[in-house]
């Protein structure tokens, strides 16, 4: 499985996580169905340690959002795109260009057309 589609995944993941608030086991067993260890890894890792470091990257992200935005009326998948990206920012060794630029690509097939540009700016101030 591409990077892209690992990230698309843990965007669901933690998506799911912020609308339902179910068990992440439960979320788990509903998106994950490969068999590739690799990937497999790469998703239950972001999702987990992005949910674990939910009040810090919220936080964060709070800090560097434009006066005009607040992080509780944005939409759940922008939110999941922005925490998992600040946790990879953060907590990984991942150039920032390479995360930055994975987020929008994503953001312009998921998301609302306003996205992509709050994406990048509230990233690009990590």
């Amino acid at each position: 499985m591409k990077r892209r589609d690992q990230r698309i995944k843990v965007m669901t993941c933690v998506y799911q996580y912020l609308l339902t608030n179910r068990s992440i086991d439960d979320i788990f067993d509903e998106n994950i169905d490969i068999d590739d260890k690799e990937s497999i890894s790469f998703i239950v890792e972001n999702t987990i340690e992005t949910i674990n470091h939910l009040d810090e990257l919220t936080s964060l992200i709070k800090e560097k959002l434009v006066k005009t935005w607040d992080f509780e009326r944005l939409g759940y998948l922008e939110q999941a795109l922005l925490l998992m990206s600040a946790y990879e920012i953060k907590y990984t060794n991942i150039d920032k260009p390479i995360i930055i630029n994975e987020a929008l690509e994503i953001a312009k097939q998921y998301c609302d057309n306003e996205a992509p540009k709050l994406i990048n700016g509230v990233l690009d101030r990590l």
